[in-house]
């Protein structure tokens, strides 16, 4: 009778642990599942995620380059109006043409500045979904987003050297026409020209000349900005 029992008691042990065994090994892999369902999930989400921001930055980067472009070719016919400008101060005062200086100078102080489209990368940049991208493609997002910084100070150079200038070219010509000018205008008002001695006129190039230097590191820059938005934009394309 006391075996009987023993032997019932352990039957009873050994199916109790075989239950307990089987609750833990599905147990075990419902949380597995869901583990690896979460996984799938996140995944999915991220891909998805992915896609939609690198097509918003294709978008961006379109719009960049259309700028880049518009202000490199802005900047090229610059700096040969200014170039052209030069040879004529340099000639004789008498060979000199009143209404090309205004227009001359209307170019001078005309700006076309890059202004970046960067709202996907900054929110990528700020939100973390950089995760999202492999790190050869993060690292072209990284150097064109460097590059804009020398870009964009590049362009501040530009105007602090424009805005140099004004103090002694409202001493030298009337504004009023210029003025003008920038919007299209016919001039009506008197185009007059104060240069009187080669020192004014010898100061007055070297400013126009600071202002085309610094131009010219613009355009650098913006070819620069253009080429690696180029690759940028492939390398988005092609993943």
């Amino acid at each position: 009778m006391e075996k009987t029992s023993s032997n019932q008691l352990a039957q009873k042990l050994k199916k109790t642990w075989q239950a307990y065994f089987k609750e833990f090994i599905m147990l075990f892999l419902a949380i597995s599942l869901g583990f690896f369902v979460e996984n799938q999930r996140e995944a999915y989400v991220e891909r998805k995620s992915a896609e939609v921001l690198a097509q918003s930055m294709l978008a961006d980067l379109e719009r960049d380059k259309k700028a880049l472009e518009e202000a490199i070719q802005f900047i090229e016919d610059k700096d040969q109006k200014i170039g052209q400008f030069i040879e004529m101060l340099r000639s004789s005062e008498s060979t000199w043409d009143t209404l090309a200086f205004y227009q001359s100078m209307t170019k001078v102080f005309s700006t076309f500045p890059f202004l970046p489209t960067d709202g996907t990368y900054t929110q990528m940049k700020s939100s973390g979904t950089l995760r999202y991208f492999d790190q050869q493609l993060v690292n072209k997002m990284n150097a064109y987003d460097n590059q804009m910084k020398k870009t964009l100070f590049r362009d501040s150079l530009v105007e602090r050297g424009e805005w140099d200038l004004v103090p002694l070219a409202g001493t030298l010509f009337n504004f009023e026409v210029t003025g003008e000018m920038r919007f299209g205008k016919s001039p009506t008002k008197e185009m007059y020209l104060k240069i009187k001695d080669q020192d004014t006129l010898d100061l007055f190039i070297n400013k126009i000349m600071v202002v085309r230097t610094m131009s010219g590191r613009s355009l650098q820059e913006y070819n620069a900005q253009l080429s690696l938005a180029n690759g940028l934009i492939e390398a988005l394309n092609q993943r």
